[in-house]
């Protein structure tokens, strides 16, 4: 890898940490090769149960790297879009991947930080942190999916109120809105993101995967549209082997031990 970015295991967790605390865990082009290829390459590996992204030393991320966008500001417009591409090409890889993607946000996620955190399925995050989608604050409009994510999720006038103002909006008022899955104490946000994503690796895969696919469905199909989807994925589920072996344990009253391929 080319970027701060390290991983290690915890069992069937995967994590993976923006080391780079002199930029506050800034991100920029390798950075976004490296993740995306880490994501592709776990989403791939059946003793990957799920994945967990955070920053070291107490902060998830500040976003972008200002010196990177300097530069790019000089750039012809299509190779400006085409270092954007590289952000999104990362957030792509991110909604793709099979495996369960939780992030774990200590001091605060800006940017494209926010971004990061945001295309993660599940986030955790200590009460006294914060996210800020602070582009404007530079002169410059959201990416990563900023806007379509929290467009989903919050009210348009809270939305708007951090796009338009770059504020650092606290967790706890995203938590009551839904936003944020989970609460810590200040420095244990990562432990309790490895704990639910330790949960999570124990259930069945596929279905896990096929529930990722229909919650992004669902935010652009119609009704009727999400219904076909939805009968046609638990009809191709109850004749799989996680299927026999769920039921199963239903009657036999003990915890499933779902196959891991």
């Amino acid at each position: 890898m080319t970027s701060h970015l390290s991983t290690r295991r915890d069992g069937r967790i995967l994590i993976a940490v923006n080391d780079d605390p002199a930029t506050r865990n800034a991100l920029g082009w390798d950075f976004y090769e490296d993740f995306a290829n880490v994501i592709t390459l776990a989403g791939a590996d059946d003793g990957v149960g799920g994945i967990v992204v955070t920053g070291a030393e107490g902060f998830f991320s500040s976003g972008g790297n200002v010196v990177g966008l300097r530069e790019r500001a000089a750039m012809e417009l299509n190779d400006r879009k085409a270092g954007v591409d590289r952000l999104h090409t990362m957030i792509r890889a991110m909604r793709a991947c099979p495996k369960p993607i939780i992030a774990a946000i200590e001091g605060g996620a800006a940017g494209a930080g926010a971004s990061l955190a945001l295309a993660c399925d599940l986030i955790v995050a200590a009460r006294d942190a914060y996210l800020s989608v602070a582009y404007v604050k530079i002169g410059l409009t959201p990416d990563g999916g900023a806007t379509a994510f929290l467009g989903r999720a919050l009210p348009r006038q809270l939305l708007n109120e951090m796009a338009m103002t770059g504020d650092r909006i606290g967790v706890e008022r995203l938590h009551a809105l839904g936003l944020i899955n989970h609460l810590s104490t200040p420095g244990q946000a990562l432990d309790d993101a490895i704990a639910r994503a330790t949960i999570l690796a124990e259930g069945p895969p596929h279905a896990l995967a096929e529930i990722k696919r229909l919650v992004d469905g669902a935010q652009h199909h119609s009704l009727d549209a999400q219904l076909d989807q939805e009968a046609d994925a638990i009809a191709r589920a109850l004749g799989g082997a996680e299927a026999r072996e769920g039921i199963a344990a239903f009657f036999d009253k003990r915890k499933p031990s779902f196959p891991r391929a």
